[in-house]
């Protein structure tokens, strides 16, 4: 058993009193004999009763609750740990997914540029695709077919007959 330094002398000098005390006056001894019958009587089973309740107290109930605040502060320090790593492994496992569709926005804006700038390079050939200069819709009808024509087809009559003029 460990004691303390300042408790081993405390020890010492009890012991050393008990000594001289027991050795020189004979009321000392008279007293110390008669303290025995008294602890074992129901004042001093309560005193012996209060000094064990105390010595527990002071061990091994003071060392549950210090290991009582230990666990809580540990659980605490574990779920913290927890709600971070979650966050983290969030973080990593959807910068793949957020990479793509930051891409894909990209894309859709270039996508959408090229695509009026291709209309914009186009509007001079829808112009006069849908232009009627150069030939006159009031043709015999003998010449164009019953069945309705395709743009293709429609767009070459309307090159030729704008060539003949």
């Amino acid at each position: 058993m460990s004691i303390e330094e300042s408790h081993k002398v405390q020890l010492t000098y009890g012991l050393a009193g008990d000594a001289l005390g027991w050795g020189i006056s004979p009321h000392f001894r008279c007293t110390s004999l008669l303290l025995v019958p008294k602890f074992l009587g129901k004042e001093g089973r309560l005193y012996v009763l209060t000094f064990v309740l105390a010595a527990v107290y002071d061990g091994p109930i003071a060392n549950l609750w210090h290991n009582l605040e230990e666990v809580v502060r540990s659980m605490g320090c574990t779920v913290e740990l927890q709600i971070n790593h979650s966050r983290k492994m969030w973080h990593v496992s959807t910068a793949p997914m957020r990479v793509v569709l930051r891409d894909m926005v990209r894309s859709g804006r270039r996508l959408k540029e090229e695509m009026q700038n291709v209309s914009r390079t186009f509007a001079g050939l829808n112009e006069q695709v849908a232009s009627e200069e150069g030939y006159d819709l009031q043709q015999p009808r003998g010449r164009l077919p019953r069945h309705a024509l395709s743009t293709q087809t429609l767009y070459e009559m309307k090159t030729r007959m704008r060539c003949k003029c």
